[in-house]
């Protein structure tokens, strides 16, 4: 097995240190994968293998479904846009993959949207240098992007949390914002809709966008024209469940919109995995014990939830784990 550094290739051995264990990583199909690390993005193609984004590393690790272990697809040196030149060091968070098998990573300390090819190839999609700017491709600036979506129409959705906003990024590469302003909370058409940080997001089927607001303890809806709505959950957070605005949340920091209307969330401060109907009624599908927190979640082709969990172990080292909650109803 060889690990993707950029373009070049070395061999898994000389990750042990990473991976921690000098014995052959287990299989994916176990349904049980732990790794050190601090995860803080998912994704799963359409093979079932698994895209781990790890902040401790500044890795993204591949799992393959078919027992070939951990393997990184980026690693902590950066990656360099079109001309060569050197960027600063990769700091990945939310991942996405287009329908190609392109990994879309949001670099979080870059303050940029970056591609990774099948074949390892990488160009900056849009961003620069922090700020707040709508636009072209490098002229556009965010502010700590931290989630990205597609969109059946090939759009891709931003969570550009330091600005509270969510914005889109065009199939020509062309920045807009969709909903958010200021940080605040409340329903409403574009900048009507207030956002307090939000982390993580997820388009479904119809080009509705769900949002992990992670700062108001709430799930919230935006429709393709714009329009802010609120499914479950409200400033200040809880950890109950219930309907609407009455289930409790407590740092939301991901999501996957499922079929029918049903909305997988990892609500990382109850330590808990929810699952929240079309009604926006909620259910405890998972919680861990200890020091355990669910981060990411994602869903694999054939329905099945994975989760992407950080685990504090004694010695205070943080260890990804990767576990499944059965699949979609």
């Amino acid at each position: 097995m060889t690990v993707l550094v950029a373009e070049e290739q070395v061999s898994i051995e000389r990750e042990s240190s990473v991976l921690g264990a000098a014995s052959p990583a287990p299989a994916w199909t176990d349904r049980s994968f732990t790794f050190p690390g601090r995860p803080t993005g998912l994704a799963v193609a359409s093979d079932g293998t698994l895209f781990v984004s790890d902040a401790a590393s500044r890795m993204i690790w591949r799992i393959d479904d078919g027992g070939e272990g951990a393997a990184a697809v980026a690693r902590a040196g950066g990656l360099s846009d079109a001309t060569g030149a050197r960027r600063r060091a990769l700091s990945p968070a939310g991942l996405a993959l287009a329908p190609d098998g392109t990994l879309v990573v949001a670099d979080v300390t870059g303050h940029r949207v970056w591609a990774i090819a099948p074949t390892g190839d990488h160009r900056v999609v849009a961003g620069s240098t922090y700020g707040f700017r709508d636009g072209p491709g490098d002229e556009a600036l965010f502010r700590y992007p931290t989630d990205v979506a597609i969109a059946p129409d090939g759009t891709c959705y931003v969570a550009d949390s330091g600005n509270h906003r969510i914005r889109t990024i065009s199939p020509e590469g062309v920045v807009a914002t969709l909903a958010g302003s200021i940080y605040d909370y409340g329903d409403g058409r574009g900048p009507g809709g207030r956002f307090r940080q939000p982390l993580a997001l997820d388009v479904d089927a119809d080009g509705t966008c769900y949002v992990a607001d992670t700062g108001n303890n709430a799930v919230r809806r935006i429709t393709p024209d714009g329009e802010v709505t609120t499914v479950a959950g409200a400033p200040p957070g809880g950890g109950a469940d219930g309907v609407g605005v009455e289930v409790g949340l407590r740092w939301p920091t991901g999501i996957a919109a499922g079929h029918g209307g049903h909305l997988w969330v990892a609500d990382c401060g109850n330590g808990a995995v929810r699952l929240i109907e079309h009604t926006g009624a909620s259910t405890t599908t998972l919680r861990f014990g200890g020091r355990h927190w669910p981060v990411a979640v994602a869903l694999a082709p054939d329905g099945e939830v994975v989760v992407a969990a950080e685990l504090v172990d004694a010695e205070r080292r943080s260890q990804t784990c990767l576990t499944s909650v059965g699949a979609e109803r």
